[in-house]
């Protein structure tokens, strides 16, 4: 029932019913949290954001926005806040800033440095239609008591409300990627300020519905399981339940799996995998039993000893003989293995004529997941672009959900062959668990639930 209340919800609030303009200025909250580069010079480290498909995107909101004739307003992210405050990924949106400047060659765009709660409009005058603004990073904004405003959700409505209120025309989350994340700019209230749904976000709501219908009937649907992240574990359970399910894992949720089916994957792999989420593995490992068809890596590709110039393929048990290797990657025989024994061996079985020719295509949903199929696009993602060139040659309709992933392939020069590229955690949330958390922890939007 959910998804259908999460249709109306966005479809009464798109930004496409924007008509009231007073001062023609609208917030757009946008998901540009990007890669950086650091540069090291007499002993200090300076950071500035790599261009990635997200400032794409956000630059194409931006233009429409523009044309419909208002002055928008950039609230964004970048990096993490923890317990501990701003990681070292936490910079200041100037970067961005520039970056978005020179791709958008009809429009100024202007960075506000001042900190985002003690803006007023006597801070926006002279802005018309042609400039945009991005303000600072969200994640560092601090509320009057000391606290993140983003962490602060009560508190922070509240300032934000009282500083923007005013202000905005409208405010458009288009940040589908984090939707599953409750923070003060993705689920903001206002006294007046309408709270509506961008074009990034909808299309993004649209893609992501089609593959949870599959998902949840009986017709077959592939994922690959990988990356370097340890919150998407309980996400996986909910899809591994499914019957209709096959999945095949690398990166860390494979090491992880293995790990907690009791084997050993040396010393220095061991200690970091046995402080991570072991148990939900151990529960995966249950699941997987009445659930999708599952399957593991067969071999490793290892770096070995300090200086980590040593890099060999080694079979799982052969892994533990080495205290100081680190995994990098699947090895070239579980590539083989997954392409030959698994995902052409389904094509030719009897479920094979059960799947539908489209437009020259086999049409085969195939979903991969988190950071890429086998692991981030560095050292520790060694066959991910090889993977993907030879399961392009298959003409399979591929949908490739992730952060890493999801940027790296746009730009490797195969992104026009994949038929889908989403990023964010957000997909794989939805996929799982049928909740938009943005939406459903917005009191804005709870007159839909009481329905």
């Amino acid at each position: 029932m959910k998804p259908a209340v999460y249709d109306k919800i966005i479809q009464e609030n798109s930004y496409e019913n924007m008509k009231i303009k007073k001062n023609g200025f609208v917030g757009i909250r946008v998901d540009i949290n990007s890669p950086l580069s650091v540069d090291h010079f007499e002993g200090k480290d300076y950071k500035s954001v790599v261009k990635s498909p997200r400032m794409n995107v956000c630059a194409e909101t931006i233009i429409r926005i523009t044309k419909m004739g208002y002055v928008p307003i950039i609230f964004a992210h970048q990096g993490r806040v923890t317990k501990d405050g701003p990681d070292d990924t936490c910079i200041s949106l100037k970067s961005h800033a520039d970056l978005l400047d020179g791709m958008l060659y009809n429009i100024n765009v202007h960075f506000q440095d001042d900190p985002i709660l003690s803006l007023t409009e006597y801070d926006f005058i002279g802005f018309a239609p042609g400039d945009a603004i991005v303000l600072e990073n969200t994640r560092t904004e601090k509320l009057s008591n000391g606290d993140f405003m983003e962490s602060n959700l009560k508190n922070g409505r509240k300032e934000l409300n009282k500083a923007f209120d005013s202000i905005l025309d409208y405010y458009i989350v288009d940040a589908f990627p984090t939707s599953h994340r409750e923070t003060t700019t993705m689920a903001p209230t206002f006294d007046t300020t309408p709270v509506l749904f961008g074009p990034e976000f909808i299309n993004e709501y649209n893609e992501i519905s089609k593959i949870r219908s599959r998902l949840y009937s009986s017709k077959p649907i592939m994922f690959g399981f990988g990356g370097a992240k340890f919150d998407k574990l309980g996400n996986m359970k909910k899809i591994l339940e499914r019957k209709n399910v096959i999945a095949f894992f690398g990166g860390i949720p494979a090491q992880l799996l293995i790990r907690a089916s009791g084997l050993s994957l040396g010393k220095a792999n061991n200690e970091f995998l046995d402080c991570k989420e072991i148990n939900v593995a151990k529960e995966l490992l249950q699941v997987m039993e009445n659930g999708a068809a599952c399957y593991l890596p067969i071999d490793f590709t290892v770096k070995i000893g300090e200086s980590g110039r040593t890099i060999r393929t080694l079979s799982v048990s052969d892994v533990k003989k080495y205290k100081d290797g680190i995994i990098l990657d699947v090895g070239d025989h579980t590539i083989n293995y997954f392409i030959n024994d698994i995902i052409l061996s389904y094509l030719s079985t009897p479920i094979g004529p059960l799947i539908n020719s489209l437009n020259g295509k086999i049409d085969y949903d195939w979903s991969f997941i988190l950071a890429g199929p086998f692991g981030k696009i560095d050292e520790y993602g060694l066959n991910t672009l090889p993977f993907m060139a030879r399961l392009l040659k298959k003409d399979l309709h591929i949908t490739i959900l992730g952060g890493d992933s999801a940027a790296y392939m746009r730009t490797s020069g195969f992104g026009d062959a994949i038929d889908l590229i989403l990023s964010g955690g957000a997909a794989l949330s939805f996929l799982a668990d049928s909740k938009i958390k943005c939406i459903d922890k917005n009191p804005t939007f709870q007159k839909y639930f009481n329905k």
